[in-house]
């Protein structure tokens, strides 16, 4: 089993600032590609109307606002960040559904600004791989669990398991000299199973398992750059300081490089990601 160092916090804090406006301006297209992890996360996590739910690291929307519909109006979400930057998107988003069952919060996954035994369930889709301490972040989550609560984790799988960032990230070393995902900021630290298992289960969560999800999404060839979101999200602020022409550079060997991956009228990737997830004893 293999992981990336632990990330520092100040480093990830400072980054994450920085990707929050990229991060908003594609939410919404983002959001509805990703109901094919964000469902069945949902359904792992065992999600009920009425439940209270703590999401961590919820950046632009995603799963808290699958979540608040799902809880309902008797139930209630609370999103919340290390960066206010990357809460923008999700505030935007839940006014714009006129969705009311939502806070949001600053907070620091491993350490929470919230009371024992507060919540139902606490979920984390893609934020985990970004913690200075995952022992601390499974016993805060623990410690805010209601006995009988769950928490639910999702990271990436390998990243060869993922075309569309593995091509998009290979670019974008090429072209721009560095790797887009160091130390500090790396979504691919955790890419095996077994890794986060056990940790979840010295916090003191029963019934821990392991559920890997891997998906062939196809995306339509229409003529638009679907992986612009890839590219921005991942490399925007630094594309923002190189001539305009090193981006369209980069989409350009990044279109290439897909051609690969059509089958007929489609271009057919492979998505690859797990759960991890566990009860607080009754």
């Amino acid at each position: 089993m293999s992981q990336s160092p632990a990330p520092r916090k100040e480093q990830v804090r400072e980054d994450w600032a920085k990707r929050g406006s990229y991060w908003d301006e594609w939410a919404d297209q983002m959001g509805e590609q990703s109901d094919i992890f964000n469902l069945p996360f949902v359904e792992i996590a065992d999600i009920r109307p009425g439940q209270r739910t703590l999401d961590l690291a919820s950046g632009a929307g995603e799963p808290a606002l699958t979540i608040a519909k799902k809880v309902g109006p008797s139930g209630h979400v609370t999103a919340t960040d290390l960066v206010d930057e990357m809460l923008a998107g999700i505030r935007r988003r839940a006014a714009d559904r006129k969705l009311t069952n939502l806070d949001f919060r600053l907070a620091d996954m491993e350490n929470l600004p919230f009371e024992d035994e507060s919540f139902d369930r606490v979920t984390c889709r893609f934020g985990i791989m970004f913690s200075s301490d995952i022992s601390r972040t499974f016993a805060e989550a623990f410690r805010v669990l209601k006995p009988g609560g769950r928490a639910a984790y999702m990271v990436w799988g390998p990243l060869t398991d993922n075309t569309v960032i593995a091509e998009t990230t290979a670019v974008a070393e090429k072209e721009l000299g560095f790797w887009p995902w160091n130390d500090d900021i790396n979504p691919f630290r955790f890419p095996e199973a077994g890794i986060l298992g056990p940790e979840m289960a010295k916090a003191g969560f029963t019934g821990v398992r392991e559920e890997d999800i891997i998906v062939n999404p196809r995306r339509p060839l229409d003529g638009r750059p679907f992986w612009q979101a890839q590219i921005d999200m991942g490399v925007g602020p630094h594309l923002d300081t190189r001539d305009p022409a090193v981006r369209e550079r980069i989409n350009q060997a990044v279109e290439a490089a897909l051609e690969k991956y059509i089958e007929d009228d489609f271009h057919v990737f492979k998505s690859h990601v797990r759960v991890v997830v566990g009860d607080k004893p009754a």
